[in-house]
């Protein structure tokens, strides 16, 4: 079996990873040091600063992928100059952005403990109002190796909400979270639908239900707040991507699902004179553009015993030896949605999942 060489990459964002067996004693699959340089970026209109990370997938064939890992310089560029081009729809340049070069750390975005190194975090960051009738284009020069690499993206399309909402929104005020019942007395299993209004640029929808509670201890008269989002949301069918036009399509899951949430997320009984107060809902719906759709289909590419070896790798950067994505992405949300009364009546006292939790709706 041939000694096997690390290939690391450095950053979480975007991962893949393939298991190669031979047993020629000849083949070699590290080349000499090379860097691939990595991008990660989703714009979105809603930030007041943008991110741009920029980091370097590496591949040595005398040094140990876990040891450079360790080491800030393995991962960065010492010499980059980034920038961002804002062009009109007749694809004029409108104005030319240089990025800063900072460390999300001290941005108040600290990274995870782990294998690679905490400190610093570099990334690329610029401030401006996005325009959605505008193209953003990405410019990345390395000035050590003269290499150029770029990619656009557009900016996702919300300027009329009625494009992109939960159409059940529109109840205003008296809109609840309704899920009283899992089954018809014929034993039909009964669902919660949603129907989305979804604008153009956008290739990936998700919609969450986020779950607010207080675990609550009256002997000691100490409470935490503590949230849990559900996303076991079905399509009624699929999101179709366009770059013209606004659509809209539904979501469903069963109720059932969303009691067996409840106790999951929850846990079992507290005991005596502990207390779950269950608060409300949030809906969030996200969005993300089409480029992000093809790189997630990509990336959950899954091989088997009649497929390619090496799966397919899918990046929007143009440009030498880089990968990585370049697109946007947004959100809309209705904070605080209460539960209606036969469901905080079905989840309190009757639905067996959840009825023996200590479940309560008014602090």
């Amino acid at each position: 079996m041939t000694n096997m060489k690390k290939i690391t990459f450095a950053l979480a964002a975007i991962t893949s990873s393939a298991l190669l067996f031979s047993c020629n004693d000849k083949l070699n699959i590290a080349a000499p040091y090379k860097n691939i340089t990595v991008v990660y970026a989703l714009l979105n209109q809603a930030d007041t600063a943008h991110y741009i990370r920029i980091q370097k997938a590496f591949m040595d064939e005398n040094q140990s992928g876990i040891d450079m890992a360790k080491e800030a310089d393995s991962s960065f560029y010492k010499d980059l100059s980034v920038s961002i081009k804002e062009l009109n729809k007749a694809g004029q340049v409108l104005t030319t952005i240089p990025l800063s070069k900072v460390d999300l750390g001290l941005e108040g975005y600290p990274k995870e403990a782990g294998a690679f190194f905490n400190t610093p975090n570099f990334a690329y960051k610029f401030k401006k109002s996005l325009n959605q009738d505008n193209t953003y284009r990405l410019i990345i020069k390395n000035n050590n190796t003269g290499n150029v690499d770029s990619a656009e993206t557009p900016i996702i399309n919300t300027r009329d909400s009625a494009f992109f909402n939960v159409v059940e929104w529109r109840s205003g005020s008296s809109q609840r979270i309704a899920f009283p019942k899992t089954m018809t007395p014929e034993g039909k299993l009964l669902e919660t639908n949603y129907s989305l209004n979804i604008p153009s640029n956008v290739g990936a929808a998700q919609l969450i239900l986020r779950f607010r509670w207080m675990d609550s201890n009256t002997t000691a008269g100490t409470g935490v707040y503590k949230t849990a989002d559900f996303t076991n949301f079905s399509q009624i069918k699929p999101l179709t991507p366009s770059t013209t036009s606004n659509q809209s399509y539904g979501v469903f899951t069963q109720n059932i699902n969303l009691y067996d949430f409840i106790r999951s997320s929850l846990g079992a009984n507290p005991g005596p004179n502990q207390y779950r107060y269950l608060l409300a809902c949030d809906m969030i719906l996200y969005a993300a553009g089409i480029e992000y759709k093809v790189y997630n289909d990509f990336n959950s590419y899954k091989g088997g015993l009649t497929a390619d070896e090496i799966r397919p790798v899918y990046t929007n950067i143009k440009g030498t030896d880089v990968r990585g994505l370049f697109s946007t992405r947004t959100f809309v949300q209705k904070l605080s949605v209460p539960f209606s009364d036969d469901t905080k009546d079905s989840i309190q006292n009757y639905n067996p999942a959840t009825k023996d939790l200590h479940i309560r709706f008014t602090p």
